[in-house]
């Protein structure tokens, strides 16, 4: 078969740009709804990528609030710490006077007498004690008591003179002792010794 076209050529002009048109319109149809769809997903995914944002944001903000809440915590507990340490310290070194001399006066033998003692805790020796007593055996036994405490140390006999006897009265030995505290252990040594005499009394 043949087909012959009869058409006048502008008519067939008309028709090859109106086929033309008819694509180029298509074409933009097709672009501009690949336009619309892909502004509708960069808005549907802006707005999925803003409300993640602010939830990070969120989480971001409650951890930082509990870091530092954490951080005054931790600062509070290194605080009570430092304090612990330092009472600790102080507990150490403390010097219950009260005890010390109780104990100080626990050594005395029956036969001695306190005339003058003083105490210098920044000096050595700590003690200076000045006494009177009837014979050289109550100054040794007073000594040897003073070592074996374990509230003094360094005892050492410094001097003793010869008091002639008076109307109705033995001769005294006036002696001075020199000796210095014991820190070591202070506090327990405290309790024993008040536990100790504790018993003896309960006896």
């Amino acid at each position: 078969m043949i087909n012959i076209n009869l058409l006048p050529a502008e008519l067939k002009l008309r028709r090859i740009e109106a086929k033309r048109n008819a694509s180029l319109i298509g074409i933009c149809i097709v672009i501009t709804l690949i336009v619309v769809v892909i502004g509708i997903i960069g808005r549907s995914m802006e707005a999925t990528i803003k409300e993640r944002l602010s939830l990070a944001k969120t989480d971001i903000e409650k951890n930082t609030g509990q870091l530092d809440e954490f951080k005054d915590l931790q600062d509070l507990a290194l605080s009570i710490n430092d304090r612990a340490l330092a009472t600790d310290k102080i507990n150490e070194t403390r010097v219950i006077w009260s005890q010390v001399i109780q104990e100080l006066s626990n050594c005395a033998p029956a036969d001695v007498q306190f005339e003058n003692l003083s105490v210098n805790a920044a000096k050595t020796p700590n003690f200076l004690l000045q006494g009177k007593t009837t014979t050289e055996r109550e100054i040794i036994k007073f000594k040897e008591k003073l070592e074996n405490s374990p509230f003094f140390k360094n005892v050492t006999f410094k001097s003793s003179s010869l008091e002639e006897a008076k109307e109705q009265t033995k001769a005294q030995l006036n002696f001075t002792l020199e000796f210095d505290l014991e820190q070591r252990s202070l506090s327990s040594s405290v309790s024993g010794t008040i536990d100790s005499n504790a018993t003896k009394a309960t006896k």
